[in-house]
């Protein structure tokens, strides 16, 4: 139990005032000021039944002491309000997660599906970190990283509302802003599709590396694999720097992928995997090997603090019981 320094100046000034209060009242009718004097009363002083009497009443003034004094020590505790300050500390195992998408066109008969998949991704892990890129001609971080699910959760479905909006629009001056969405900041003059650029945008969103080399980080990265247009950093040139850094990207693809074994080959150099829509178990497969990664291990302490009252509570009810009992007694 702690107190602050206020509260204990109040209940030691509490103790001097309930120890005045005792002296007082065992002082107050030493001598009996009311009835008759009597004489040669030593005969009456020997009898059992005075000296019971004589017991019991300095037995209630004791009890009607210890009860007022009682009473007035938990009152002033209960004032100053006991805390009791407990901290636990806990062993998270958690990764960093950043999730990779490319809003081009070419993807655009799987991507409302690979958004439901996404979601139902994220919802399978617990204790993760996730964050989203998206990417076209160019990489966007659209959620850093973050421990709120429902935040990454509203995002991929406002981008899956985004993709299933536009899917009719011929050319951009067709989108709307909903339709729009996915594109914005995402188009460069440089061409589309440029997954090495988004694969190096998604790895340089990552946080704390100097600070936290150790920290399991990985990328899913769901693309086709069809680059259209000039990329400063190829897909092979990207996994290189993952390798590097110590991140692993676990790449999905859809059936219609290009250039299939020299993706999956550089995926493998990250220490990740490849899997592919064909596969209907592809997210359940890419959930368990995410599982079977490994995990940086961080500790959290966690400060309670707690009022505890129930004793002093307790104590102030037994001694009003006691003091009462002992003043109906006395007849005071």
């Amino acid at each position: 139990m702690e107190m602050t320094y206020t509260s204990a100046m109040y209940i030691l000034a509490g103790v001097a005032a309930a120890a005045l209060i005792a002296v007082i009242f065992l002082m107050k009718g030493r001598k009996y000021t009311k009835g008759k004097r009597s004489a040669n009363n030593s005969y009456v002083k020997n009898l059992s039944q005075y000296k019971t009497l004589i017991f019991e009443y300095y037995l209630l003034k004791v009890m009607a002491v210890a009860g007022l004094v009682g009473m007035i020590l938990a009152s002033i505790v209960l004032v100053a309000k006991p805390i009791k300050v407990e901290s636990d500390t806990k062993e998270i195992h958690n990764r960093d997660i950043m999730i990779g998408f490319d809003v081009s066109t070419s993807l655009d008969s799987v991507s409302v599906e690979m958004c439901e998949q996404l979601m139902d991704f994220v919802n399978d892990l617990k204790g993760e970190r996730f964050g989203i890129v998206i990417f076209n001609g160019q990489g966007v971080l659209l959620v850093p990283l973050t421990d709120d699910y429902s935040y990454v959760l509203s995002e991929l479905e406002h981008l899956k509302k985004s993709i299933e909006a536009g899917q009719d629009a011929m050319f951009y001056a067709d989108l709307d802003e909903l339709s729009g969405y996915r594109f914005a900041g995402t188009s460069s003059d440089r061409g589309s599709s440029l997954i090495g650029d988004g694969l190096a945008t998604c790895l340089y969103s990552f946080t704390g590396f100097e600070e936290d080399p150790e920290r399991a980080r990985l990328i899913v990265l769901i693309t086709d694999n069809d680059v259209l247009g000039d990329e400063i950093v190829t897909v092979p040139e990207a996994c290189q720097l993952c390798a590097y850094k110590g991140v692993k990207v676990f790449g999905i693809a859809p059936y219609f992928v290009e250039q299939e074994q020299e993706f999956q080959e550089s995926l493998e150099l990250t220490g990740g995997k490849y899997y592919n829509t064909r596969n209907k178990d592809a997210i359940e497969d890419i959930v368990e090997d995410v599982k079977d990664t490994d995990v940086s291990v961080t500790y959290k302490t966690e400060t309670t603090v707690n009022d505890v009252p129930e004793f002093y509570i307790g104590l102030l009810v037994a001694s009003a019981v006691v003091f009462s009992f002992a003043v109906w007694r006395l007849r005071i």
